[in-house]
């Protein structure tokens, strides 16, 4: 019942803290000096009064800063989210035909990046101070520390310009066409439409922009999960199990690690908000038609209405993982209290 009324709590702090978002939102585009009017009709549609003074009551921007947050809300609740200045579409199917695009990449990354980490946190903490475990130190260390953009040009300009190993950009060749539509992810889609020949070369062209999203989080998720299995290996119960003559593969999977991973595994949660803050670069670099490619197009071309909604996504998404975090820590270790 206690945990219950927990996850009822952090729901309600969660749309709170989305509700904040938008708040934010819509006072930073009304603080933007630039007629929003100007931007969607151009310099030559605004010389039309007629048209003008139909626009600008449309959007209600004749009427007080209320009225207008107010109308805003409601087309936010009902789905209504504006039309795109730059694809003249409307901004929540922009969003919906590229959602499925970041969100392929970020799972993948995300497959990499903990398939990675944490077997190496594990190693370098087990053979600690070998040279595994410098080595370990020093790769992960350098994936924090490199941004996530600097990875990218030089995967680039490695395995795409001198070795010729991976396609540059896209998700598919000039020579492939999209499978048919089901999930919106090419991997997917294409095993269903049983065109192995598509999911090769989709494989091939999201190996890069995978690994460059990923490796920062594998980074950090190696320094956690390493960290947290020195202090496991210190515990009683592992010197207890050791005395006993138990294999050493024994006391580290079955009694090291799950209660190591506490930490690493919670902050997993949060990769997916990370993940967006740099997919943004990362689909630039490898012209990724995703999420992120569309708000730095939306940034250029001053398109509120996506940009806006862009965040409310990114927002939502972000608590989420926040939440989901939170929930973790009980799940996987109930002796932790929630209030």
């Amino acid at each position: 019942m206690q945990f219950r009324y927990y996850i009822i709590k952090r729901i309600f702090f969660q749309i709170l803290v989305v509700f904040g978002v938008i708040t934010l939102a819509f006072l930073v585009t009304k603080a933007i000096p630039q007629d929003p009017v100007a931007i969607l009709l151009g310099p030559y549609a605004m010389r039309n009064p007629n048209l003008v003074r139909e626009v600008t009551h449309t959007w209600k921007l004749d009427r007080p800063l209320w009225e207008q947050y107010l109308y805003y809300l409601q087309n936010i609740v009902t789905g209504n989210w504006g039309r795109s200045i730059y694809t003249r579409g409307p901004v929540i199917e922009d969003l919906v035909a590229r959602f499925p695009a970041t969100l392929e990449l970020s799972l993948f990354a995300f497959a990499i990046a903990m398939a990675i980490a944490i077997p190496s946190g594990i190693l370098s903490a087990v053979y600690r101070d070998t040279p595994l475990d410098h080595l370990a130190r020093v790769i992960s260390i350098a994936g924090i520390s490199a941004p996530g953009f600097w990875w990218g040009i030089m995967f680039l300009y490695v395995f795409y310009y001198l070795l010729g190993i991976f396609p540059g950009s896209g998700r598919l060749g000039t020579n492939f066409v999209a499978p048919p539509h089901v999930t919106g992810m090419y991997l997917i889609d294409s095993v269903l439409a049983n065109r192995i020949d598509i999911f090769w070369d989709a494989l091939k062209h999201i190996l890069l922009p995978a690994f460059t999203l990923g490796i920062g989080s594998c980074g950090m998720a190696s320094r956690l999960t390493r960290s947290a299995m020195l202090e496991v290996l210190r515990k009683d119960y592992i010197k207890t199990a050791r005395m006993k003559g138990l294999p050493e593969r024994v006391v580290i999977i079955k009694h090291a690690l799950r209660n190591c991973l506490l930490a690493p595994v919670t902050w997993m949660a949060f990769l997916f908000g990370s993940m967006l803050e740099g997919v943004v670069f990362i689909e630039v670099i490898f012209r990724w038609d995703g999420m992120g490619q569309y708000v730095v197009n939306a940034i250029f071309e001053s398109d509120y209405p996506a940009l806006m909604a862009a965040v409310l996504v990114i927002a939502i998404i972000y608590s989420t993982g926040s939440l989901v975090a939170d929930l973790l820590y009980h799940v996987l270790d109930p002796r932790v209290t929630v209030y």
